[in-house]
């Protein structure tokens, strides 16, 4: 197996892309809840997952 940068570059984007569905998975479940606990927690989730994802734009959540 090698390690080369194209491997590294894959993996980051895997990373990114995974990153970025959870991102989504948590606000469309937010979307889905009243004001509340549960809700401002699945926001503030969604931005944690957002603020691990590269400064790309190839990666939208």
């Amino acid at each position: 197996m090698v390690n080369g940068p194209e491997q590294r570059s894959s993996e980051a984007d895997e990373l990114a892309s995974k990153l970025a569905e959870c991102a989504r998975e948590a606000r469309h479940q937010a979307a889905l809840l009243p004001e509340g606990p549960v809700r401002d927690a699945l926001l503030e989730k969604a931005k944690h997952y957002e603020a691990q994802i590269p400064a790309d734009p190839t990666y939208k959540t």
